[in-house]
């Protein structure tokens, strides 16, 4: 089962896999995507806030770039 959402900035949308197994989320300014599973998909929920600070997402795109 997964399912998308789009942050309340609507700068990142957020599939969600396997019941939070995996993140997938692609920034919706440049289209990038970052994949997360296991321990890293709790860390980023975690770090986030639930996906509430995306400043901490930010960060993550801002280090692939």
């Amino acid at each position: 089962m997964s399912y998308t959402f789009t942050t309340e900035d609507g700068r990142y949308d957020v599939t969600v896999h396997g019941n939070g197994w995996a993140y997938e989320i692609t920034c919706n300014e440049t289209s990038d995507t970052i994949w997360l599973q296991d321990q890293n998909a709790d860390i980023i929920k975690e770090t986030t806030n639930d996906f509430e600070n995306t400043a901490i997402l930010l960060e993550y795109f801002e280090v692939l770039a």
